[in-house]
């Protein structure tokens, strides 16, 4: 498949690039900073904005030989300060939803219905699924900002024609080496999250290519985790 990826430049982004090539996928990738993503073969690299509309055509057109984005893969989230949950919120307000609904806009625009969301888990109705010490930890620290911006992802891709999935991982895990592991699927809620629970960045990456390519969950939403 041909993607274009929104946050390709993040920790989780950088993944799914790389996930994406070695499985022999093509991808085109909006970047602020094109320095800040090395070139690599099948990939095609733009620099621009995903809260401007024109900048997302262009990767509709960008890739060598004309190649039609089949599908979209954003992973953007907020930047605070630090990754103390309690530093200050560096983004604009509505970063990943603005950017989401220009995405939206410009794929359906062009008769691209697929795309895949890295939402989080206690977005939407995912939040009655997180035990109450999540929730209060959630809503005490600035964590609250990203979470009300992701819950506005959701909420204006439910109101497109498009063919979304909303992927809502636990809490991620950038430390741990890429392995053999698995992720288990708890459901659009989420039923039986603990507070213990992460995600593996390498497997979150992977599970978000193959929903992707294997059409998984269309209009619907996963809290994944990793597996026992």
């Amino acid at each position: 498949m041909h993607f274009l990826l929104l946050g390709a430049t993040g920790r989780t982004g950088k993944l799914v690039v790389s996930e994406a090539l070695s499985q022999g996928h093509t991808a085109v990738a909006l970047v602020r900073n094109a320095a800040a993503l090395s070139s690599k073969q099948g990939l095609t690299v733009v620099q621009g904005s995903p809260l401007v509309k024109d900048d997302i055509s262009k990767c509709l057109v960008a890739a060598p030989g004309g190649a039609r984005v089949d599908a979209a893969i954003i992973t953007l989230n907020t930047v605070r300060a630090s990754d103390s949950p309690f530093a200050a919120p560096l983004s604009p307000p509505r970063l990943l939803a603005d950017s989401c609904a220009n995405a939206c806009a410009v794929l359906q625009e062009a008769g691209i219905s697929r795309i895949v969301i890295m939402s989080t888990a206690g977005a939407g109705d995912s939040w009655q699924g997180l035990p109450w010490l999540s929730r209060a930890f959630m809503g005490w620290t600035n964590i609250k900002y990203a979470l009300a911006d992701h819950n506005l992802v959701e909420e204006k891709v439910r109101r497109t024609g498009m063919d979304w999935t909303l992927v809502r991982p636990v809490k991620l895990d950038y430390e741990a080496e890429k392995d053999s592991g698995s992720l288990e699927e708890l459901g659009q809620v989420g039923k039986g999250v603990r507070v213990s629970d992460t995600a593996n960045t390498a497997r979150v990456a992977r599970f978000l290519i193959e929903t992707a390519v294997q059409g998984r969950f269309i209009k619907s939403a996963v809290v994944i985790r990793d597996a026992a």
